[in-house]
């Protein structure tokens, strides 16, 4: 499929219309669990959520897109809930999401997100992992069997998201994985938190166990679309419009589905010279540009992306077993194709 970049442009803005209607009182939400608390690991996240610099003072920053929570209260809204019940849930959600993206930053040496210096780079790494005590979900308003479910939701998925991390640093120099090594690796990594994003406002909306499966799928869906698109950014994209450095999971050597895929696609002296280049301790420019010509001219962009796709229509597909008015379905299918087709 060609989109081309305005119609890209014009879905993203449709997205970002869908978002916007909860941020404000997302972000509410989030002020109410970090601020006025003086623990340092609450100094930290305000820094991560772009509302501090580095030296506590109040800033506008550019900051994170708030997918998780909105779709935690599209889900809801979408199964006949009502979402400003389900707050505090959602941002128990964002608040998670960060943390693995703190960790994500640990891991990767990557010192800039958002445009700005990650946490480990300002303060050391064993401050930044101090964050994961900010999780906090409480005072949903709902019956307490409901608020037990949501607390399990929640716990299974950090589980998940646990070894989906454990998996990805063990795969780190590691050139012998299976494009469905790295699937499974996603799966908890990335798309375990978007699938309880999702399943979790369903339940919280009152949907049956069969909804909360539904919409926990097309979640599941969407987040192995938008994970193979961000390795797809982390590559090819644009550094103004991601916030962080061209190439940058190439620099880190980060085993992603482009890499996996371009390895076990590829044979004799290009296949050596590809991992040559990805097992350095350290990289170059002309490394890079090197790993990237290789993966070109295997069409492994093409690839990607349309993988990417393909998940995307697979959540799409799932919102059929919901019954959903058009409204909802529409929001829900827009945000799926985004994640396979977003430029940041």
């Amino acid at each position: 499929m060609t989109v081309s970049k305005e119609s890209n442009a014009s879905a993203a803005q449709l997205v970002f219309a869908i978002i916007d209607r909860y941020e404000p009182a997302v972000t509410a939400e989030l002020h109410r669990a970090l601020d006025g608390k003086t623990n340092p690991s609450y100094t930290l996240m305000r820094y991560h959520f772009g509302w501090e610099d580095e030296s506590g003072r109040s800033i506008e920053a550019r900051k994170g897109k708030l997918l998780r929570p909105a779709l935690c209260l599209l889900a809801c809204e979408a199964l006949g809930g009502d979402w400003q019940e389900a707050l505090p849930a959602a941002a128990a959600l964002e608040l998670l999401h960060n943390f693995t993206l703190i960790h994500d930053d640990v891991e990767d040496a990557s010192e800039q997100r958002h445009g700005r210096k990650t946490i480990w780079s300002v303060w050391g790494e064993a401050q930044a992992i101090n964050t994961a005590t900010l999780l906090r979900l409480s005072g949903l308003g709902h019956e307490p069997d409901r608020v037990l479910k949501s607390v399990q939701m929640l716990d299974a998925a950090t589980l998940l998201l646990c070894e989906g991390q454990h998996r990805d640093l063990a795969s780190t120099n590691t050139h012998r994985l299976s494009t469905q090594d790295y699937l499974d690796m996603i799966e908890g990594k990335t798309a375990a938190l978007l699938a309880t994003s999702c399943g979790l406002g369903a339940m919280l909306g009152g949907a049956t166990e069969e909804e909360v499966d539904a919409m926990s799928d097309f979640g599941r869906c969407t987040g192995l679309a938008f994970q193979i698109q961000d390795d797809v950014l982390g590559i090819w994209g644009d550094a103004v419009e991601t916030g962080k450095p061209a190439s940058d999971d190439l620099i880190a050597g980060k085993q992603s589905y482009p890499v996996v895929f371009g390895l076990a696609h590829c044979e004799g002296s290009q296949r050596d010279k590809l991992v040559e280049l990805l097992a350095q301790e350290t990289r170059d420019e002309s490394d890079v540009a090197a790993a990237r010509t290789i993966l070109d001219d295997l069409g492994v962009r093409e690839e990607s992306e349309r993988k990417a796709l393909e998940y995307s229509d697979a959540a799409i597909a799932s919102l059929d077993k919901l019954g959903l008015q058009t409204k909802w379905r529409n929001e829900l299918a827009r945000i799926a194709t985004f994640a396979a087709q977003r430029s940041a």
